[in-house]
Protein backbone atom coordinates (compact mmCIF):
# COMPACT_ATOMS: atom_id res chain seq x y z
CA UNK A 1 0.00 0.00 0.00
CA UNK A 2 1.13 3.48 -0.93
CA UNK A 3 1.98 5.45 2.29
CA UNK A 4 0.15 8.70 1.18
CA UNK A 5 -0.24 9.68 5.22
CA UNK A 6 2.23 9.49 7.72
CA UNK A 7 -0.43 7.34 9.81
CA UNK A 8 0.27 4.53 7.58
CA UNK A 9 3.65 4.11 8.55
CA UNK A 10 3.29 4.54 11.86
CA UNK A 11 0.55 2.48 12.33
CA UNK A 12 2.65 -0.10 10.66
CA UNK A 13 5.32 0.83 12.94
CA UNK A 14 3.63 -0.39 16.01
CA UNK A 15 1.82 -3.03 14.77
CA UNK A 16 5.45 -4.28 14.21
CA UNK A 17 6.03 -3.50 18.08
CA UNK A 18 3.64 -6.24 19.14
CA UNK A 19 5.70 -8.47 20.90
CA UNK A 20 6.07 -11.61 18.93
CA UNK A 21 4.83 -14.80 21.24
CA UNK A 22 6.79 -17.56 22.09
CA UNK A 23 5.41 -21.07 21.68
CA UNK A 24 5.55 -21.19 25.51
CA UNK A 25 5.73 -18.35 28.17
CA UNK A 26 5.14 -18.38 32.13
CA UNK A 27 1.68 -17.23 33.71
CA UNK A 28 1.61 -16.67 37.31
CA UNK A 29 -1.08 -17.75 39.96
CA UNK A 30 -2.42 -14.37 40.21
CA UNK A 31 -3.37 -14.43 36.56
CA UNK A 32 -5.67 -17.69 36.76
CA UNK A 33 -7.65 -16.98 39.63
CA UNK A 34 -10.83 -16.52 37.96
CA UNK A 35 -9.85 -19.00 34.56
CA UNK A 36 -7.54 -21.48 34.54
CA UNK A 37 -4.34 -21.31 32.28
CA UNK A 38 -5.81 -22.88 29.08
CA UNK A 39 -8.23 -20.79 28.77
CA UNK A 40 -6.20 -17.85 29.97
CA UNK A 41 -3.96 -18.37 27.21
CA UNK A 42 -6.81 -19.16 24.41
CA UNK A 43 -8.24 -15.42 24.98
CA UNK A 44 -4.51 -13.88 25.45
CA UNK A 45 -3.41 -15.17 21.79
CA UNK A 46 -7.25 -14.06 20.74
CA UNK A 47 -6.44 -10.38 21.96
CA UNK A 48 -2.90 -10.72 20.61
CA UNK A 49 -4.09 -11.50 17.18
CA UNK A 50 -6.68 -8.46 17.61
CA UNK A 51 -3.95 -6.42 18.55
CA UNK A 52 -1.96 -7.44 15.52
CA UNK A 53 -5.20 -6.69 13.23
CA UNK A 54 -6.11 -3.30 14.58
CA UNK A 55 -2.72 -1.53 14.25
CA UNK A 56 -2.92 -3.00 10.18
CA UNK A 57 -6.35 -2.15 9.76
CA UNK A 58 -5.35 1.77 10.99
CA UNK A 59 -2.74 1.27 8.59
CA UNK A 60 -4.59 0.58 5.87
CA UNK A 61 -7.92 2.60 6.75
CA UNK A 62 -7.12 5.41 9.56
CA UNK A 63 -9.64 7.51 8.26
CA UNK A 64 -12.20 4.75 9.61
CA UNK A 65 -10.25 5.28 13.47
CA UNK A 66 -10.46 8.91 13.03
CA UNK A 67 -6.57 9.27 13.04
CA UNK A 68 -4.76 12.49 11.89
CA UNK A 69 -5.12 12.09 7.89
CA UNK A 70 -1.67 14.37 7.59
CA UNK A 71 0.27 13.77 3.99
CA UNK A 72 3.89 12.80 3.61
CA UNK A 73 4.38 14.58 0.90
CA UNK A 74 2.96 18.11 2.90
CA UNK A 75 4.89 17.79 6.01
CA UNK A 76 8.25 16.46 7.30
CA UNK A 77 9.38 14.21 9.10
CA UNK A 78 10.35 16.75 12.15
CA UNK A 79 7.00 18.71 12.08
CA UNK A 80 4.12 18.48 14.33
CA UNK A 81 1.71 16.66 12.31
CA UNK A 82 4.37 14.12 11.57
CA UNK A 83 5.07 13.96 15.83
CA UNK A 84 0.87 13.63 16.12
CA UNK A 85 0.79 11.06 13.69
CA UNK A 86 3.51 8.97 15.58
CA UNK A 87 1.34 8.05 18.69
CA UNK A 88 -2.22 8.16 16.80
CA UNK A 89 -2.31 4.23 15.91
CA UNK A 90 -1.89 3.86 20.23
CA UNK A 91 -5.21 5.40 20.83
CA UNK A 92 -7.66 2.43 20.20
CA UNK A 93 -5.57 0.46 22.76
CA UNK A 94 -5.04 3.10 25.04
CA UNK A 95 -9.63 3.55 25.21
CA UNK A 96 -9.10 -0.39 25.83
CA UNK A 97 -6.62 0.73 28.60
CA UNK A 98 -8.45 3.30 30.42
CA UNK A 99 -12.08 1.12 29.79
CA UNK A 100 -10.45 -2.07 31.46
CA UNK A 101 -8.44 0.09 34.20
CA UNK A 102 -12.10 1.96 34.99
CA UNK A 103 -14.30 -1.01 34.95
CA UNK A 104 -15.40 -3.94 37.84
CA UNK A 105 -16.36 -7.58 37.43
CA UNK A 106 -19.91 -7.32 39.40
CA UNK A 107 -21.66 -11.12 39.07
CA UNK A 108 -19.77 -11.78 36.24
CA UNK A 109 -19.95 -8.56 34.18
CA UNK A 110 -18.04 -6.15 33.46
CA UNK A 111 -19.20 -2.49 34.55
CA UNK A 112 -17.52 0.27 33.51
CA UNK A 113 -17.04 3.36 35.88
CA UNK A 114 -18.02 6.22 34.01
CA UNK A 115 -17.01 9.10 35.91
CA UNK A 116 -13.64 7.18 36.67
CA UNK A 117 -12.93 6.75 33.02
CA UNK A 118 -13.75 10.51 32.36
CA UNK A 119 -11.30 11.15 35.19
CA UNK A 120 -7.86 9.36 33.37
CA UNK A 121 -8.81 9.11 29.65
CA UNK A 122 -7.70 12.08 27.35
CA UNK A 123 -8.05 9.84 23.98
CA UNK A 124 -9.61 11.64 20.73
CA UNK A 125 -12.07 10.27 18.42
CA UNK A 126 -13.42 7.86 20.29
CA UNK A 127 -16.97 8.44 18.89
CA UNK A 128 -14.65 6.59 16.54
CA UNK A 129 -13.22 4.57 18.75
CA UNK A 130 -16.13 2.30 19.90
CA UNK A 131 -17.40 1.98 16.95
CA UNK A 132 -14.50 -0.26 16.25
CA UNK A 133 -14.59 -1.77 19.57
CA UNK A 134 -18.19 -3.07 18.07
CA UNK A 135 -16.66 -3.95 14.68
CA UNK A 136 -13.50 -5.68 17.03
CA UNK A 137 -16.29 -7.78 18.56
CA UNK A 138 -17.07 -5.80 21.73
CA UNK A 139 -20.54 -5.09 22.97
CA UNK A 140 -20.88 -2.31 25.03
CA UNK A 141 -24.78 -1.15 26.55
CA UNK A 142 -25.14 2.42 27.74
CA UNK A 143 -24.02 4.28 24.81
CA UNK A 144 -25.97 5.86 22.25
CA UNK A 145 -24.28 6.87 18.56
CA UNK A 146 -21.28 5.44 20.06
CA UNK A 147 -20.64 8.17 23.04
CA UNK A 148 -20.81 8.46 26.60
CA UNK A 149 -24.46 9.91 27.42
CA UNK A 150 -24.35 12.77 29.52
CA UNK A 151 -24.99 11.84 33.45
CA UNK A 152 -24.46 8.34 32.74
CA UNK A 153 -22.82 6.79 36.21
CA UNK A 154 -22.52 3.08 34.71
CA UNK A 155 -22.23 0.89 31.31
CA UNK A 156 -21.86 -2.55 30.36
CA UNK A 157 -19.16 -4.27 28.41
CA UNK A 158 -19.57 -8.13 27.03
CA UNK A 159 -17.44 -10.03 24.48
CA UNK A 160 -19.95 -12.91 23.48
CA UNK A 161 -17.20 -14.56 21.16
CA UNK A 162 -14.99 -15.54 24.78
CA UNK A 163 -15.87 -14.24 27.72
CA UNK A 164 -12.60 -14.93 29.13
CA UNK A 165 -11.22 -12.22 26.45
CA UNK A 166 -12.51 -9.30 28.90
CA UNK A 167 -10.71 -10.94 32.23
CA UNK A 168 -7.26 -11.29 30.39
CA UNK A 169 -7.63 -7.50 29.14
CA UNK A 170 -8.77 -6.91 33.03
CA UNK A 171 -5.62 -8.07 34.59
CA UNK A 172 -3.43 -6.94 31.74
CA UNK A 173 -4.47 -3.42 32.49
CA UNK A 174 -4.50 -4.04 36.07
CA UNK A 175 -0.84 -5.54 35.89
CA UNK A 176 0.40 -2.91 33.53
CA UNK A 177 -1.25 0.14 35.62
CA UNK A 178 0.38 -1.66 39.14
CA UNK A 179 4.02 -1.78 37.61
CA UNK A 180 3.47 1.37 35.63
CA UNK A 181 4.08 -0.12 32.24
CA UNK A 182 1.00 1.24 30.59
CA UNK A 183 3.15 0.53 26.76
CA UNK A 184 3.71 -2.77 27.68
CA UNK A 185 -0.22 -3.53 27.60
CA UNK A 186 -0.27 -1.38 24.35
CA UNK A 187 2.64 -3.95 23.00
CA UNK A 188 0.57 -6.80 24.07
CA UNK A 189 3.65 -8.26 26.04
CA UNK A 190 3.32 -11.66 27.35
CA UNK A 191 5.70 -10.98 30.04
CA UNK A 192 3.07 -9.10 32.02
CA UNK A 193 1.88 -12.31 32.97
CA UNK A 194 5.77 -14.14 34.00
CA UNK A 195 5.19 -12.63 37.81
CA UNK A 196 2.74 -11.69 40.32
CA UNK A 197 0.06 -8.82 39.96
CA UNK A 198 2.43 -6.49 41.54
CA UNK A 199 5.91 -7.67 40.33
CA UNK A 200 7.83 -6.88 37.26
CA UNK A 201 10.77 -8.69 37.54
CA UNK A 202 11.75 -8.70 33.04
CA UNK A 203 12.45 -5.65 30.94
CA UNK A 204 15.69 -5.29 32.07
CA UNK A 205 19.00 -4.80 30.72
CA UNK A 206 19.00 -6.45 27.03
CA UNK A 207 16.01 -7.18 27.27
CA UNK A 208 14.71 -4.13 26.41
CA UNK A 209 15.56 -4.22 23.15
CA UNK A 210 15.94 -8.29 22.75
CA UNK A 211 11.61 -8.59 23.52
CA UNK A 212 11.17 -6.33 20.29
CA UNK A 213 12.95 -8.81 18.07
CA UNK A 214 11.28 -11.24 15.94
CA UNK A 215 13.93 -13.32 15.05
CA UNK A 216 15.68 -15.77 17.08
CA UNK A 217 18.96 -14.77 15.48
CA UNK A 218 18.89 -11.31 16.41
CA UNK A 219 18.05 -11.98 19.67
CA UNK A 220 21.24 -14.18 20.69
CA UNK A 221 23.21 -11.83 19.11
CA UNK A 222 22.00 -8.98 21.40
CA UNK A 223 22.70 -11.38 24.48
CA UNK A 224 25.82 -12.31 22.65
CA UNK A 225 26.69 -8.76 22.37
CA UNK A 226 25.62 -7.50 25.92
CA UNK A 227 27.79 -10.51 27.87
CA UNK A 228 31.15 -9.51 25.98
CA UNK A 229 30.36 -5.56 26.79
CA UNK A 230 29.55 -6.42 30.16
CA UNK A 231 32.72 -8.62 30.31
CA UNK A 232 34.93 -5.83 28.94
CA UNK A 233 33.85 -3.26 31.87
CA UNK A 234 30.73 -0.86 29.86
CA UNK A 235 28.18 0.48 30.98
CA UNK A 236 24.65 0.38 29.07
CA UNK A 237 20.87 1.87 29.39
CA UNK A 238 18.12 2.19 27.38
CA UNK A 239 18.20 4.60 24.85
CA UNK A 240 15.28 4.68 22.55
CA UNK A 241 14.71 6.27 19.12
CA UNK A 242 11.51 7.16 17.28
CA UNK A 243 11.22 3.82 15.12
CA UNK A 244 12.02 1.73 18.61
CA UNK A 245 13.23 0.59 21.66
CA UNK A 246 17.37 1.23 21.94
CA UNK A 247 20.24 0.30 24.57
CA UNK A 248 23.27 2.19 24.20
CA UNK A 249 27.11 1.15 25.85
CA UNK A 250 29.16 3.46 27.34
CA UNK A 251 32.62 3.56 28.35
CA UNK A 252 31.83 4.84 32.04
CA UNK A 253 29.22 5.08 34.48
CA UNK A 254 29.02 8.79 34.41
CA UNK A 255 28.91 9.56 30.59
CA UNK A 256 25.92 6.90 30.91
CA UNK A 257 24.21 9.04 33.60
CA UNK A 258 24.88 12.29 31.49
CA UNK A 259 23.32 10.98 28.02
CA UNK A 260 26.60 11.28 26.76
CA UNK A 261 28.28 9.66 23.26
CA UNK A 262 27.98 5.96 23.30
CA UNK A 263 30.40 3.64 21.47
CA UNK A 264 27.89 1.21 21.01
CA UNK A 265 24.07 1.14 20.49
CA UNK A 266 22.01 -1.17 19.93
CA UNK A 267 18.26 0.03 18.17
CA UNK A 268 15.12 -1.56 17.03
CA UNK A 269 14.73 0.05 13.63
CA UNK A 270 10.90 -0.58 13.41
CA UNK A 271 11.41 -4.18 14.81
CA UNK A 272 14.94 -5.02 12.64
CA UNK A 273 17.96 -4.62 14.65
CA UNK A 274 20.34 -1.99 14.03
CA UNK A 275 23.88 -1.78 15.82
CA UNK A 276 25.41 1.46 15.64
CA UNK A 277 29.22 2.30 15.82
CA UNK A 278 30.96 5.46 16.92
CA UNK A 279 33.94 5.33 14.42
CA UNK A 280 34.77 8.64 14.31
CA UNK A 281 38.70 7.84 12.59
CA UNK A 282 37.87 5.30 9.64
CA UNK A 283 41.68 5.92 8.68
CA UNK A 284 43.05 4.35 11.88
CA UNK A 285 40.63 1.53 10.85
CA UNK A 286 41.96 1.14 7.02
CA UNK A 287 45.08 -1.44 7.91
CA UNK A 288 42.80 -3.62 10.00
CA UNK A 289 39.66 -3.83 7.52
CA UNK A 290 41.69 -5.39 4.82
CA UNK A 291 41.55 -8.75 6.68
CA UNK A 292 37.97 -8.63 7.70
CA UNK A 293 35.48 -10.44 6.04
CA UNK A 294 33.04 -8.65 3.26
CA UNK A 295 30.62 -8.00 5.48
CA UNK A 296 32.53 -5.46 7.99
CA UNK A 297 33.95 -4.16 4.75
CA UNK A 298 30.52 -3.29 3.64
CA UNK A 299 29.61 -0.96 6.51
CA UNK A 300 32.23 1.67 5.13
CA UNK A 301 31.60 1.05 1.52
CA UNK A 302 29.21 4.00 1.19
CA UNK A 303 27.72 7.20 1.89
CA UNK A 304 24.70 8.89 3.36
CA UNK A 305 23.26 12.60 2.26
CA UNK A 306 23.96 14.16 5.67
CA UNK A 307 20.82 16.31 7.76
CA UNK A 308 20.52 20.16 7.38
CA UNK A 309 23.90 20.50 9.58
CA UNK A 310 26.33 19.42 6.21
CA UNK A 311 24.07 21.67 3.72
CA UNK A 312 24.75 24.76 5.75
CA UNK A 313 27.84 24.25 6.67
CA UNK A 314 27.39 24.01 10.14
CA UNK A 315 28.63 20.11 10.82
CA UNK A 316 30.31 19.37 13.32
CA UNK A 317 29.89 15.64 13.68
CA UNK A 318 30.18 13.82 9.93
CA UNK A 319 33.09 11.70 9.00
CA UNK A 320 34.48 11.93 5.70
CA UNK A 321 37.09 9.57 4.37
CA UNK A 322 38.11 7.65 1.00
CA UNK A 323 38.64 4.09 0.50
CA UNK A 324 40.20 2.85 -2.90
CA UNK A 325 40.09 6.75 -4.20
CA UNK A 326 36.49 6.44 -3.44
CA UNK A 327 35.39 9.47 -1.26
CA UNK A 328 32.74 8.92 1.35
CA UNK A 329 30.62 10.85 4.30
CA UNK A 330 28.13 9.65 6.76
CA UNK A 331 26.45 11.99 9.51
CA UNK A 332 27.00 11.75 13.05
CA UNK A 333 24.94 14.77 14.00
CA UNK A 334 22.06 12.88 15.51
CA UNK A 335 23.48 9.20 16.35
CA UNK A 336 26.89 7.66 15.45
CA UNK A 337 27.85 7.43 12.20
CA UNK A 338 28.31 4.11 11.43
CA UNK A 339 25.09 1.51 11.21
CA UNK A 340 24.33 -2.23 10.56
CA UNK A 341 22.47 -5.32 10.39
CA UNK A 342 24.94 -7.06 12.97
CA UNK A 343 26.48 -10.93 12.88
CA UNK A 344 27.39 -13.09 15.65
CA UNK A 345 30.54 -14.32 14.27
CA UNK A 346 31.45 -10.19 13.36
CA UNK A 347 31.66 -9.24 16.87
CA UNK A 348 35.34 -9.35 17.53
CA UNK A 349 35.79 -6.99 14.39
CA UNK A 350 32.77 -4.14 15.93
CA UNK A 351 34.85 -4.44 19.12
CA UNK A 352 38.44 -3.63 17.29
CA UNK A 353 36.89 -1.03 15.03
CA UNK A 354 35.48 1.01 18.19
CA UNK A 355 39.10 0.22 19.89
CA UNK A 356 40.69 1.63 16.81
CA UNK A 357 38.77 4.48 15.48
CA UNK A 358 37.01 6.11 18.33
CA UNK A 359 38.88 8.67 18.79
CA UNK A 360 39.66 11.36 16.01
Amino acid sequence: MNDLYWINEWAKIKQNEVVRLPDEFTVHSDFQKYINKEDFLTAFRQIWDMFVFVYGDIAEKPETYGMPLYKRDEYNYFSPQARTSRSAPYRFFHLLYDIFSSCEITNNEFILDVKKFKERSKVKNTKFLFEKLRDNGFEITGIKNYRIPKGAERITISYPDNHNVLIVLKLMAEKAENINRPHDFLICHYKLFKDGLTIADYGNGADIIADQMHTKYEQDFIYAFDEKLNNLGYFANERSWNEGVGYAYYSTEKVMKAKGSYHFWLLSWKSTLKLYLRIRNVIKCLEYLKDCPDSVKQIFLQSDEGCANRHNGSCKCGVSYSIDEVSYWRCGCCNAPFNLEPKTEDIPHYLKLIELGINK
